[in-house]
Formats: C-alpha cells, sequence, structure tokens
C-alpha cells in the first residue's frame, strides 16, 4: 500500500479549476470523517490504504497519558470482574474509606478474611452448676488495642435434664502493673454435665 491508494474525496486532474462548490465538498467530508471516524482496528490486521472507511488503530496503553483516565469517565458497571488483571487492584489502590457496608456482599466477609488468630484453645468437662477458669494468657499488654473473643462449643451433654453453658473474658490485673492476665470463664448453669471444646481469638 502506498499514499497514492488513498482515494480522494472528490477527484481532480491536471490542469482542473477548482470551483468554490469542489472546495467546500472537499472540507465537508474532511470534516465528517474527523467526526465519525473509529479507532477500532485491531493493531493484527493489514491496513488498507484503498477502503473507503475511516478505520484507525486501536489505541495502545503507550498513547494514553498517565492520569488521563479518570473514575468519572467510567459508566456504572463498565468494568467487570473478568476485565481486570489477577492481584490487578491492590490495597495501595483502594482509597480510605472507600469500601462502604453497602458495597460488601452479604456473607462476602468470613472468618478468614478477618484473619483471627488462636490465643489459647482446651476442653473441659463442666458438672451441673459450675464453672471453671481458663488461663488464656498472662502479660498481656494493657491496652485498647487487643480485642479477645471467647469462642465454645458444646459438643455433649450426660446426665439428665439439660446443660446450658456460657464463656467470658476475664481480665485480672495486680495494682502498679501494665499487663494483664487473661482467662476464660466456663459456666454451666444447666442441670446435665457438660463436654466444652473452647477457643480465645483476636485479630492477626
Amino acid at each position: 500500500m502506498a499514499l497514492t491508494d488513498i482515494p480522494p474525496y472528490q477527484t481532480a486532474y491536471s490542469g482542473d479549476l477548482i470551483s468554490a462548490d469542489q472546495w467546500n465538498t472537499m472540507q465537508r467530508h474532511a470534516r465528517n470523517s474527523l467526526r465519525t471516524h473509529q479507532h477500532t482496528r485491531s493493531t493484527t490486521n493489514t491496513q488498507d490504504d484503498s477502503s473507503t472507511e475511516d478505520v484507525a488503530d486501536q489505541i495502545t496503553t503507550d498513547e494514553l497519558a498517565d492520569g488521563a483516565i479518570t473514575a468519572t469517565k467510567f459508566a456504572a458497571g463498565a468494568i467487570s470482574e473478568t476485565a481486570l488483571a489477577d492481584g490487578s487492584v491492590t490495597t495501595t489502590k483502594i482509597a480510605d474509606s472507600a469500601v462502604t457496608t453497602n458495597t460488601i456482599n452479604n456473607s462476602a466477609v468470613t472468618s478468614t478474611k478477618l484473619s483471627f488468630q488462636t490465643v489459647k484453645n482446651g476442653s473441659r468437662q463442666l458438672p451441673p452448676g459450675t464453672n471453671s477458669l481458663e488461663l488464656v494468657q498472662t502479660g498481656a499488654p494493657s491496652t485498647k488495642a487487643t480485642i479477645y473473643f471467647p469462642v465454645m462449643a458444646l459438643v455433649g451433654s450426660t446426665g439428665t435434664g439439660v446443660s446450658q453453658v456460657s464463656a467470658e473474658i476475664v481480665y485480672q490485673q495486680s495494682v502498679g502493673s501494665n499487663t494483664v492476665d487473661l482467662y476464660v470463664r466456663l459456666t454451666n448453669s444447666g442441670a446435665a454435665t457438660a463436654s466444652i471444646i473452647w477457643q480465645v481469638l483476636t485479630f492477626g
């Protein structure tokens, strides 16, 4: 292909006079071409200069200025999950407070996503009307930065009636100390013996 293969808007020959109508027609063609041409030709397709369609190459990444495409340029729902490369959305790409409660699907945040860490776990049999104070951690920092969660499962009951169990976090601190000892109190207020497994968790 060569420049001479490109069809003219209006053919003229050597020695022809150009009238005002011809000049205006060429301007209209040129302006219309600028208005309607599309960057839709794949870079893998051979350019056809003889085509009368003004179809340009697709715009490549290098042709876009940094910061040229902003969030307001995207229609709602325009970018699907499949359009994003794996790992392309990183923590630094998400603005503070950008993820709100309404943007999180129900059941989307599971225990593994919360990065819980087990501080201590164990098991205990509790006779009716008794409780047990289980040591979880000694010398824990006395700050508001660490939150502990007791988790318990009742795996069996023996005897008669029902067992009724609960778990609570207990802090102990000596006067003048800047640390605390952490316990979990397991209580069976029922009439049957309870078999319990327990855990105390915190955020990782």
